[in-house]
């Protein structure tokens, strides 16, 4: 019987397909850390791996581990290198998180362009008897602005980046995409801008979304700089990685007036804690990294990440869920 390692639990609808397969049979850890594991791995031949941090201390005691199933799409928390130097390929879940992930990114733009919190506050704080004319003179002075005919700039056109682009343009925004990984024409085919990196397009745009993975070691794409150089009354917002972003950088632009409003579902430490300073903005809209979260999509990816398991050992192995091709291209699969 193959042992399958779920780090972090998955959607009820993972499990009873798991449970079709009786070949196969699960050692769970709801919650684990790192040292939680160590007894086991140098049993499991798969790991679905949620939200743990898979390093190569771990790694190198999985004496017979073949495959990663990665509950998400994201891999900053895997030692990548480790898993391609050993053959073990690496899958994720492909586009099962793009319609939810990109619908929280739109709601984002829309409660940050609209200020939300500051609309909700002046509602809930005016008490009775306190005059409608200075009630309405605050509602008016909240400053809420449209989207159509303003451009936004989606920073990585995959999955996630696609769809927010068509859910913008149904806004009628004007859309930019900066990726240099994809060909213009496939933009500029459904009728978007293309540049090759933000920084061509940074100072134009009346709104800025991140939809880019992320090395857990690389610097911040957006800080004191690159805020500075965006639009006054620009809107910001983060559904990527939270390492992406300089978070001071960005408290300081907001609260400083040179943003109107900012977003982010990422986070550089979860929870960021009630003292952290975009807490307290009132035009900042902040979630706690749950753009996946809904059940739908928790859903279809636990299935996934379960299904990329009996694949791979049936020989079915879905080469464009994999993130590394090389331990694959030596498997010879």
């Amino acid at each position: 019987m193959r042992k399958v390692l779920f780090a972090g639990d998955i959607h009820p609808d993972g499990h009873r397909l798991f449970d079709s397969r009786s070949e196969f049979e699960r050692v769970l850890f709801t919650d684990p850390k790192p040292s939680d594991l160590l007894a086991v791995i140098p049993e499991v031949e798969a790991i679905v791996l949620r939200k743990l941090h898979l390093g190569t201390e771990t790694l190198a005691k999985a004496e017979r581990l073949r495959m990663v199933s990665r509950h998400g799409v994201g891999y900053d928390n895997i030692d990548v290198d480790h898993l391609t130097r050993c053959g073990i390929p690496l899958l994720t879940v492909g586009g099962a998180n793009a319609a939810s992930v990109a619908e929280h990114a739109m709601m984002m733009i829309l409660a940050a362009a609209r200020r939300l919190p500051a609309c909700m506050e002046l509602v809930r704080t005016a008490e009775d008897g306190a005059g409608r004319e200075g009630f309405l003179a605050a509602r008016d002075d909240v400053g809420t602005v449209e989207l159509a005919n303003r451009s936004i700039l989606v920073v990585g056109f995959g999955r996630v980046g696609q769809r927010l682009a068509k859910l913008a343009s149904a806004f009628d925004m004007d859309v930019v995409v900066a990726d240099p990984f994809v060909e213009p024409r496939l933009p500029e085919s459904l009728g978007f801008r293309h540049v090759g990196s933000f920084e061509e397009a940074i100072e134009a745009v009346d709104c800025i979304v991140l939809c880019l993975p992320a090395k857990a070691d690389d610097p911040p794409l957006f800080g004191v700089s690159q805020f500075a150089r965006m639009k006054r009354g620009a809107l910001f917002v983060n559904v990527a990685r939270g390492s992406l972003v300089d978070e001071n950088a960005l408290a300081d632009a907001l609260e400083q007036g040179h943003l109107l409003g900012g977003g982010t579902d990422v986070w550089h430490r979860l929870p960021p804690g009630p003292d952290h300073r975009l807490m307290s903005l009132p035009n900042m809209i902040v979630t706690p990294h749950c753009a996946a979260h809904t059940d739908a999509c928790l859903s279809r990816m636990a299935m996934i990440s379960v299904q990329n398991v009996f694949d791979f050992f049936d020989g079915k192995l879905k080469r464009e869920l994999c993130v590394n091709p090389d331990a694959i291209n030596a498997l010879g699969l």
